[in-house]
């Protein structure tokens, strides 16, 4: 038992994880949640050291969350497993949780593999110009980077999704219709045994703030960059899974070559700014280093030359005295 919250960053995850809460469904260690912020001020709902985890593994296959690597066949190592194990060990004491994390799309397998029972999943999907248009406004990712991402982490989460208890839903839906979408939502998950049984749907509608869509492209805007055909058409092909799944399958229309192509480059020009960015690290620990020896130094001298001062200061002291017992002494014969 458990559900996985499946969907691309900027598409709505955070504003269903909260609907799921509000259905009764635990969200973890309240001290490791990430806090709420000015981007998200309902909250988002995931453990940061999952976040952290799912992070790592990225970069060791050559990429991150933007610019995710090709997986090769293999990747998940017993290491991995155990520590997926040890997070949904200690990160959740209840059978009724809720884990959500965009990056879980891309390593399903491996959250599939090390949770102790079979999961459920709630996928959700946003049109594919708005998340664009958002991680371009938040990320200053272009935009069609940021439509090979939307395809990318779709795709991902259909393959790794086979088989599962899913349920689908578009944020459009979720925001807009809140009283449409989350009561069949719940009837899924209650008929798979996900729910608690004090499960309530009008506190997870309580929790829908249609305010909160941000980073919308403007619909009067002269877009000068429309989704390509291949775009539209997973775009259409997701619309069409929405509604509940007790054995999900999929068979996504094939991407365009451009995507794969994007995606490489960015990795590439992320790898180039990461080697960089150590190296002007290392510079930096390295001066650190140099200002510390030199202000060691330097507290070395102020001792010696504190310490000549008041040697100075004292023979300035006691020299006039002895002269005057000498003078004296000079005078008595």
């Amino acid at each position: 038992m458990g559900v996985l919250v499946i969907g691309m960053h900027r598409s709505g995850t955070s504003a269903l994880a909260g609907a799921l809460v509000g259905l009764g469904l635990d969200a973890g260690v309240a001290s490791s949640l990430m806090a709420p912020d000015e981007g998200n001020p309902e909250g988002y709902f995931e453990q940061w050291p999952i976040v952290e985890f799912d992070e790592e593994i990225l970069l060791r296959l050559g990429g991150r969350w933007d610019s995710p690597p090709v997986l090769p066949a293999n990747w998940i190592s017993d290491d991995d497993r155990a520590r997926a194990a040890e997070l949904y060990s200690t990160l959740y004491s209840s059978e009724n949780y809720v884990m959500k994390d965009p990056r879980v799309s891309l390593l399903l397998d491996l959250w599939r593999e090390s949770a102790p029972r079979v999961p459920s999943a709630v996928f959700i999907v946003r049109d594919p110009m708005q998340v664009a248009w958002s991680l371009a406004k938040r990320d200053q990712i272009p935009v069609s980077t940021g439509l090979a991402l939307w395809s990318a982490f779709n795709r991902a989460a259909l393959e790794g999704m086979a088989g599962l208890r899913v349920h689908v839903c578009s944020y459009e839906d979720l925001v807009e219709r809140p009283g449409e979408v989350l009561p069949g939502l719940a009837a899924s998950l209650s008929a798979w045994g996900e729910l608690p049984e004090d499960a309530d749907v009008a506190s997870a509608l309580a929790r829908i703030n249609p305010q909160l869509r941000r980073n919308v492209a403007p619909v009067s805007e002269d877009r000068r960059l429309e989704p390509p055909e291949e775009i539209l058409a997973l775009a259409s092909y997701l619309a069409g899974l929405a509604g509940r799944h007790d054995d999900f399958r999929a068979a996504a229309p094939a991407p365009g070559w451009w995507e794969a192509a994007l995606l490489e480059e960015r990795r590439l020009l992320v790898a180039e700014l990461t080697r960089e960015v150590n190296r002007l690290e290392a510079i930096v620990t390295e001066l650190v280093g140099e200002i510390g020896a030199l202000r060691a130094q330097s507290e070395e001298l102020r001792g010696d030359l504190d310490a000549a001062t008041a040697a100075l200061e004292h023979l300035r002291n006691v020299a006039p005295v002895r002269a005057m017992r000498a003078l004296g002494r000079v005078v008595g014969r």
